[in-house]
Formats: C-alpha cells, structure tokens, sequence
C-alpha cells in the first residue's frame, strides 16, 4: 500500500497534464485572430503615378550626359556602348520626327512653309521678283503719305557712304527724298541739301545718319532708320515700316 499510493498519485498528476494539455491547445486553437493596432499593420506602398513626359525627357537627357560622361573619363568598351545605345536612340527619335512631320505637310497642306516661300534655288528667281514688287509697292504707298527727309552729317564717312547709296536709291525708284546736313558740310552727292534750322531738334533725332518719314498733313514723324544701310535693305526697311513689321513668315 505505502508503495501504490504514490504511483497513483503520480498516474493522476500525469493525467492532469495531459488534460490541461489538451485543453489549452484547443482553446487556442479556437481563439480569434487578434488584429495588430493600425501602427503595427503592414502598408503596401501606393503604386507611384506616371511620369510626365516632360520628366521623361529630363530623365533621359540626364542619363545620356552621365553616359557620355562615364565614357569619357572611363574609357572603356561597356562605358561606350551604353553612351553609343542611348545616342542612337536619339538619333533614331530625331528619324521618327523628322519623317512625322513630312507626313504632316501632307495632310495639312496650310502649315507648309515652301507653298509661301520655295526654299528650292531653281524657284529663287521668282520668289526674289514677287519681293522687289512687294517692296517698291509699299515705297510707292508710304511715299503718297509721308515726306521722305534724310538728315546727315556732310564731314562724316560713313554718312558720305549711305548719300551714295540714298542718290540711287531716288534714282531707281523715283522717289523725293529731302536731303538735310546737320554739320553745315553738303556731299556732292546731295547738292540739293539743305541746311538743318533747328528741325532735327524738332523732330528728336540724336543718332545720324537718319532717315525720317514726315507726315505734313498730321505732322507726324516715323523713323525709317539709322545708321549706313544697303539700297536692298533700305527698300525691306521700307516693307517693314508700311506693314508695322509683320513678319512674312
């Protein structure tokens, strides 16, 4: 008996165990998933959003100035092929455009500049001919309005220069030009000049040789220009001012 007694009190511990044993695991097994707090949650990262074009072509640009530079003070064969990959891709962007537009021009005639001016040689001729008309038109139109006065300075060279080029420029397109020194000297080429009397003054003129567009009935004054100027670009300057500059293009 005194040897029983304490292996029965041991069988009925161990069977105590067992049962605790059991039931905590099915207890836990039952138990509810506990949720983490929100801080401990794990957060998938929002999917970035596209990049803008403008970002693209950044990105882009900058990697081909790192490439080109790694090639450079690196030198050496993987260094330039990444440099040479990336730059033919540009030329071959530059290819896609180039040929995009071409097809552009073709189904929308009205953005074609060569329709308004040919940039073909053999079409110089006729394009130089329908300017000149343009531009003896609007020196004949601003001519009906306006007084033409050129104000020079007789001792100067480069105004002795611009009197030869004012003598052809009123012999070729017959217009009247006033011829005025401010200095007191006449040019041989202007022996109809006249003495200034305090009409650059009026007029504002501080920079010479200058020609002047004088309005007599309004009497407005327009500045036509300063300084030397070939015959050609005399006669666009006067296209220019008859059109308030519009561009031709």
């Amino acid at each position: 008996m005194p040897i029983r007694a304490p292996v029965f009190m041991m069988v009925m511990l161990l069977s105590s165990c067992v049962v605790f044993a059991n039931d905590a695991g099915w207890q836990w097994y039952n138990d509810p998933i506990k949720e983490l707090p929100p801080e401990e949650k794990t957060i998938a990262p929002a999917p970035s959003p596209p990049m803008d074009i403008m970002e693209k072509l950044a990105t882009l640009q900058e990697q081909t100035k790192r490439a080109r530079a790694e090639a450079i003070m690196y030198p050496s064969v993987p260094h330039f092929v990444k440099y040479f990959q990336m730059q033919n891709y540009w030329t071959q962007q530059a290819g896609l455009f180039s040929m995009s537009a071409k097809k552009a021009m073709l189904e929308h005639p009205e953005l074609d500049y060569n329709l308004q001016y040919s940039h073909y040689n053999g079409t110089v001729k006729n394009q130089l001919s329908a300017d000149y008309a343009e531009q003896r038109k609007a020196i004949e139109t601003l001519s009906q309005h306006y007084g033409v006065m050129f104000f020079y300075r007789g001792k100067e060279p480069i105004d002795g220069q611009l009197a030869q080029v004012i003598k052809n420029f009123r012999d070729t397109y017959k217009l009247s030009v006033i011829p005025v020194t401010v200095d007191g000297v006449i040019s041989p080429l202007l022996a109809d000049s006249r003495y200034n009397q305090g009409q650059a003054e009026q007029m504002g003129i501080k920079y010479f040789p200058a020609m002047m567009l004088v309005d007599p009935k309004r009497g407005s004054v327009k500045p036509l220009s300063y300084g030397f100027i070939s015959q050609d670009d005399l006669a666009k300057q006067f296209l220019n001012v008859s059109t308030d500059f519009k561009p031709n293009f």
